[in-house]
């Protein structure tokens, strides 16, 4: 009797959300505004909705038309993820700081494994922020097609919205968790362990920005490889594990040998970006432009045959879930 209850509620809050979801899609269409006046004036129209035939066909313009949809999607991923949690947001915060003890401890402690002369909670804690961050969004992104197969079976808009809507979600949660380790980083200023802060801190949105880019690019070619291929959804979580250990986040990027640092930057981008990441903070970085640039190479290509293959794959992914 229970079980019905939760399942009655699940498919009415899914009903609910795809009813709001509609509303949303043709408000405006039924209503043609005359630019001249006030007055809204009913309208018949009819529209045909026909797939891309190219590779290339890609329309951003279409996925700017449909901006109020992706903040609304942005608004349902934070309110449901905290959902019925006793904790609620404050797992923002425990989660960074908990993993941050945990490196300090066994990896620090233990292991004995350098910093790079840098205190080791705040060396592994502005990592994790950023690191966090790509880990949302790309496991939020490789499951689009199956998170949200129930909606995209019912009506039609731009499927790119759900995924890109991740990166303002995870937004959020970045600027908390930012705000936290920025706290961190004042008081190891005030005990006179690090310089502090400083104007580098002015380059913080140019490294969310490749951040994002590059987390974008890994969960839509994820995504849409789920769509066909089940096995994706389960090598992902193991990928990002992976990922983890092979990123310099529980070691300084210095500790790369200098003639693999620019390879290092064309295969994991992500490299470089934590690292640049941590000269806003500190100051002292191990890479250089020939190490930036490589990164922005492999973030621009990746990312494009992301949306490519996304786009290429949504036409027929109803077909195959």
């Amino acid at each position: 009797m229970h079980d019905a209850r939760r399942v009655r509620c699940a498919r009415g809050r899914r009903a609910a959300f795809t009813s709001i979801v509609c509303r949303q899609l043709v408000r405006g269409r039924i209503l043609a505004k005359n630019r001249g006046s006030s007055v809204l004036m009913n309208a018949q129209q009819t529209t045909i909705i026909t797939p891309r035939r190219g590779w290339f066909d890609l329309d951003f313009w279409h996925l700017w038309r449909y901006r109020d949809l992706l903040l609304l999607f942005a608004m349902r991923d934070i309110k449901v993820r905290y959902k019925q949690t006793l904790l609620g947001p404050a797992w923002l915060i425990l989660q960074p700081l908990a993993l941050t003890a945990a490196l300090t401890t066994v990896i620090s402690g233990i292991a004995g494994i350098s910093t790079g002369g840098h205190p080791a909670p705040i060396f592994y804690l502005t990592a994790l922020v950023l690191w966090s961050y790509f880990s949302q969004v790309v496991s939020t992104a490789s499951q689009v097609f199956i998170a949200n197969g129930h909606l995209f079976s019912k009506i039609y808009f731009p499927r790119l919205v759900v995924p890109v809507s991740s990166l303002l979600s995870n937004s959020v949660a970045l600027a908390i968790q930012l705000g936290v380790a920025l706290a961190f980083l004042l008081w190891y200023q005030l005990t006179g362990k690090v310089d502090g802060l400083s104007w580098r801190l002015a380059f913080f949105p140019l490294v969310i920005i490749q951040i994002a880019a590059f987390s974008l690019a890994v969960g839509l070619c994820l995504g849409a490889s789920t769509a066909k291929y089940r096995d994706t959804a389960h090598m992902t979580p193991f990928l990002i594990q992976i990922w983890l250990f092979v990123t310099p986040i529980i070691f300084p990027f210095s500790a790369i040998p200098e003639q693999y640092r620019t390879l290092t930057g064309f295969l994991n981008p992500l490299a470089v970006i934590i690292d640049e990441w941590r000269w806003c903070f500190f100051g002292t970085s191990a890479v250089g432009a020939p190490q930036i640039a490589a990164a922005l190479v492999t973030t621009s290509v990746v990312l494009f045959i992301g949306v490519v293959i996304f786009q290429r794959v949504e036409r027929t992914a109803m077909d195959m879930l």
